[in-house]
């Protein structure tokens, strides 16, 4: 490879990721085909798959359940969702705390020992809080430091029921500004888990054994553009070889 094609390749490169929204942006989702805890007392809140998206502005959850229906645990109905999100921000075991320790020290009872032993939870979203009657309206959840242990914003949550092939979703925005206005590294999506259940248990969670990470958006777009342009490369360079081959009665000769 020339040294001018190589540079020619890293500034276009360097171009696709100057063009995003923040130099931290970027998306991660985990999904899985069936519940990671069939043999759980009912009623069944079942995951799909969950996405974070940070655009630059807001670091966006969007949870999707094999369910139907889907509410809040202000309903007090069967299709209510508890549970939590933990976010491993700056995705470093060497910080923040353990899933189980939040099980097993009443932050999560139940629900915290299934995220993943190698995940470093610097903040958690407690949706078994929305209905709260401190939040004093329903359709809020709220956002926990684990430097201290309480909450430091109140998040809008959107349900959303199954249409058609459409499933049924939850969502949640947090601002940026409540990492960093916390002390709360994040980079990129971190990484992070959910556990899901009702009332009384949990039912399934993600990541679990079968789920599969699937690529941010910005690693896609930045194959693509590399895939084009050595694709383009290829094609200026073929021509070249067949053109310095002359052919006579006698035969092929290079040129």
């Amino acid at each position: 490879m020339r040294t001018g094609y190589l540079w020619h390749l890293v500034l276009i490169i360097a171009a696709v990721f100057v063009g995003t929204p923040a130099l931290n942006a970027g998306s991660l989702t985990y999904s899985h085909n069936s519940s990671a805890l069939p043999g759980a007392p009912g009623p069944a809140i079942t995951l799909q798959s969950i996405t974070g998206n940070n655009d630059g502005t807001n670091f966006t959850f969007t949870l999707t359940f094999a369910n139907p229906t889907i509410e809040g645990p202000s309903s007090g109905n069967a299709d209510a969702v508890y549970g939590f999100i933990n976010l491993d921000t700056d995705n470093n075991p060497a910080t923040g705390v353990t899933g189980q320790f939040l099980d097993s020290n009443g932050f999560e009872p139940g629900f915290g020992h299934l995220s993943p032993p190698s995940q470093g939870i610097d903040a958690y979203i407690n949706l078994s809080s929305e209905g709260d009657p401190s939040h004093g309206a329903p359709g809020l959840v709220d956002l926990v430091s684990t430097n201290g242990f309480t909450p430091i914003d109140t998040i809008p949550v959107m349900y959303l029921n199954q249409i058609g092939s459409i499933a049924s979703t939850l969502t949640i925005s947090i601002p940026l500004s409540d990492f960093s206005n916390n002390q709360i590294s994040l980079l990129d999506t971190g990484d992070f888990s959910v556990s899901v259940g009702n009332l009384n248990n949990a039912t399934d969670f993600l990541p679990s054994a079968a789920a599969v990470p699937e690529p941010s958006s910005l690693c896609l777009l930045a194959a693509g553009v590399l895939l084009a342009f050595s694709t383009h490369r290829l094609a200026r360079v073929l021509p070249r070889t067949v053109s310095s081959r002359s052919w006579s009665p006698s035969g092929l000769h290079e040129a």
